[in-house]
């Protein structure tokens, strides 16, 4: 998508407003970096009411549910897509821009540029520094003297704003930023409507630091969680991420899951949720999928955190996409048993689920499924 540079266009005087996409994306960028809604709606023309009824429009566009269409008086999304791209862009030749393309496209240019049309003389301080790594359209931003996520100043788990260096405030990668001063650590509370807060993580190196995936990191001198937890890892060195693993049955893929993993190790120890898995030997160790994990000698079910006793930790397996499975949730099997969420089934109730696995593998024999197979006769 090319940019051209014809001069802007006022927002429309129509009753119901059509915004280019990158104006009204600036619109949001300057919103969530300190400016009030009086100041940004008075260089767009806008009543708060038409903002309102604006901006819950276009948070649907390029979604693929056309909630936005009786907006637009039920127009195609090619026809929407050539209002919305207003003076400053193109498609390039010989390509066709979809709604989807242009609102992805566009609101990153405009969160790096968003002084353009009626905002282009003004000396609003509005600096993109990085967006979130895992949350869609959430970004870091700064006008000199805070810095936002999600529209509000960092603040810390009890809501007071944090001192922080805007200049230098850099992402460095999962949830791990800093600044000249600090390494910080983005925590969150609550589950479906989670409140954001930042911490300082205590005595880290920046120099050092490095971040692993979303929960981990490490320095020369320690390891860390999340939450704020220092490891007492006595190899920070060797402290590393464990991917954890997703069985996809689907497509018949297993995704190897880095940045997410809740399990680490180093030289001596694993980790679960940033505390020693007791007795789990971080050489061997692996995660199976499906809430299950073993080392060469212990099989745990993470999802009720079990360690499952008497399990066979050598023949123990979890169906993978290529192979037939039970269609249970969370199952698993070694040779002396079968297992739904860690716990052991009885062979009599499991045998007819378990059939086409064991039929498939015909180089497995005398597993529980075979000897009650012979007692059946």
């Amino acid at each position: 998508m090319a940019r051209k540079r014809a001069a802007a266009q006022p927002a429309s005087a129509e009753p119901r407003v059509v915004l280019p996409y990158d104006v009204y994306a600036a619109t949001r960028f300057f919103l969530a970096t300190g400016r009030t809604e009086d100041e940004v709606l008075a260089r767009i023309g806008l009543t708060p009411a038409q903002w309102a009824a604006l901006k819950q429009t276009y948070e649907w566009l390029g979604s693929g549910v056309r909630l936005y269409a009786d907006y637009f008086d039920g127009a195609d999304d090619a026809a929407i897509v050539a209002r919305l791209l207003g003076p400053r862009w193109a498609a390039p030749e010989g390509q066709e821009i979809t709604l989807g393309g242009l609102t992805y496209h566009v609101e990153r240019a405009a969160w790096k540029q968003p002084h353009i049309g009626p905002y282009a003389d003004t000396d609003w301080k509005a600096e993109f520094i990085a967006a979130h790594p895992d949350m869609t359209r959430c970004y870091y931003s700064h006008d000199g003297e805070r810095v936002y996520f999600l529209g509000q100043p960092l603040a810390d788990r009890d809501g007071k704003p944090m001192d922080i260096d805007p200049a230098s405030f850099r992402w460095l990668g999962g949830r791990w930023l800093a600044d000249a001063r600090h390494v910080y650590g983005q925590g969150q509370l609550g589950g479906a409507r989670p409140r954001y807060y930042w911490y300082i993580v205590d005595d880290a190196d920046r120099d050092t630091f490095t971040p692993l995936n979303f929960r981990y990191a490490r320095d020369a001198r320690r390891a860390y969680y999340i939450t704020g937890k220092s490891i007492r890892s006595t190899h920070p060195e060797s402290f590393e991420v464990v991917p954890e693993v997703r069985l996809n049955f689907r497509d018949m893929s297993q995704d190897p899951l880095v940045d997410t993993s809740v399990f680490a190790r180093d030289r001596d120890h694993v980790y679960f949720y940033g505390t020693r898995l007791r007795g789990a030997d971080p050489a061997t160790f692996r995660v199976l999928g499906k809430g299950y994990s073993r080392d060469a000698q212990r099989v745990w079910f993470h999802d009720a955190k079990r360690l499952i006793e008497g399990a066979d930790a050598a023949t123990f397996r979890v169906p993978v996409p290529g192979e037939p499975h039970p269609g249970i949730r969370a199952c698993a099997t070694d040779r002396l048993r079968s297992y739904v969420d860690g716990l052991p089934q009885p062979a009599e109730k499991v045998f007819d689920g378990w059939r086409p696995f064991f039929e498939f593998h015909a180089d497995l024999s005398d597993w529980w499924w075979h000897r009650e197979a012979a007692r059946r006769g």
